[in-house]
């Protein structure tokens, strides 16, 4: 399997592209630094490795760009046979911004609904995160839940203070001890994807 995009190139994931990915650099914006890969403690499974009896339990691939740089990474987790699955897609840091990632995303939706046979892909964004919002929606997402999330201690929150983070502050809160982010869950059926995509060719 190899998918051809604009400008990427998505391939399943091997475990030398972990490797690679490791030594991307970090996001300096704390809102994004949950997206930095942790320090490694054992080489990463390949999809392979996540498959059993019953069928995959995850599947991972590896996005490229046009010069063959690895950039991104997707995965597939959640599989219910053919029926749904849920996204997990990540751009780095040196590339976002770029529309690698959306590239990215239309050219595995292709792939997921067709030659895969899925119905249904679910994702859930943290709701600052906008720009990831606005490619998802770009997409066809649609918003169908919301629910707080954990958020990590009073002290790694304290970026929120600047003032350039004002207009997300909301979407932060306290509940007894906990810090808490607002998380919105997104649905894709198969039969808007396909409406989308005939929408655009016209």
């Amino acid at each position: 399997m190899r998918l051809q995009g604009e400008k990427v190139v998505i391939r399943p994931q091997v475990s030398e592209d972990w490797d690679v990915m490791r030594t991307w650099p970090p996001f300096t914006d704390p809102l994004f630094s949950v997206y930095n890969l942790p320090a490694p403690r054992r080489r990463r499974k390949t999809a392979g490795d996540e498959v059993t009896e019953q069928g995959p339990v995850r599947l991972w691939y590896t996005i490229e760009d046009l010069d063959g740089h690895i950039i991104g990474r997707i995965s597939l987790r959640d599989i219910d046979d053919r029926r749904s699955a849920r996204l997990g897609i990540t751009i780095g840091a040196e590339w976002v911004g770029q529309g690698y990632g959306t590239d990215a995303l239309y050219t595995f939706l292709d792939y997921f609904f067709g030659e895969l046979g899925f119905a249904t892909l679910y994702l859930d964004v943290a709701a600052p995160n906008r720009r990831a919002i606005r490619c998802y929606e770009k997409c066809g997402f649609r918003r169908i839940g919301e629910e707080y999330r954990d958020a990590g201690s009073g002290a790694s929150l304290n970026f929120l203070r600047n003032e350039q983070y004002r207009s997300i502050r909301h979407l932060f809160i306290r509940r007894g001890r906990k810090n808490l982010v607002l998380f919105y869950e997104m649905r894709l059926d198969r039969e808007d994807w396909v409406e989308r995509r005939a929408g655009e060719l016209r």
